[in-house]
């Protein structure tokens, strides 16, 4: 019997893909998965949101769902630079992410260029025609031109 539980300890050090936690019955997870990451921006935890998103990356190196949430956060840190290039990231991954190209033109309001903003709404009304985040955008755009 004795030989039976070290060989299974054996095994259970030595086999690649075997998690000894929850091989033992522990149910911890340490994975992130975006609904993390957007629960902390709902919450306005932008560092917290960052940081989530950075570690969801490691294991979805191409989702452009989190290089947004980071763009956001990093918006609303007023980390400017870092948020343009989030923004970047994501439309690159999906060209067509209207969370990406709502917010980058938000962003591009924040910095006082309008026109930039506009080329996102344009972008907007071709992808999702009179969607929700194109209404949004152009609302910004409007209220900015307003307050000039």
């Amino acid at each position: 019997m004795r030989k039976l539980a070290l060989f299974s300890l054996f095994v259970l050090l030595t086999v690649p893909g075997i998690n000894v936690a929850n091989a033992a019955g522990s149910s911890s997870d340490t994975s992130v998965s975006i609904g993390d990451v957007k629960r902390e921006v709902d919450r306005g935890k932008y560092d917290r949101a960052i940081k989530k998103a950075e570690d969801y990356l490691e294991s979805n190196p191409q989702s452009a769902d989190a290089y947004n949430y980071i763009g956001y956060s990093r918006r609303q840190l007023g980390q400017y630079a870092q948020a343009e290039a989030a923004y970047i990231k994501a439309l690159k991954i999906d060209p067509s992410h209207v969370g990406a190209h709502e917010y980058y033109g938000e962003l591009y309001i924040k910095l006082g260029n309008i026109k930039s903003a506009e080329k996102h709404l344009a972008d907007l009304s071709r992808i999702c025609g009179n969607c929700e985040e194109q209404q949004m955008l152009a609302k910004k755009i409007g209220d900015a031109k307003s307050s000039r």
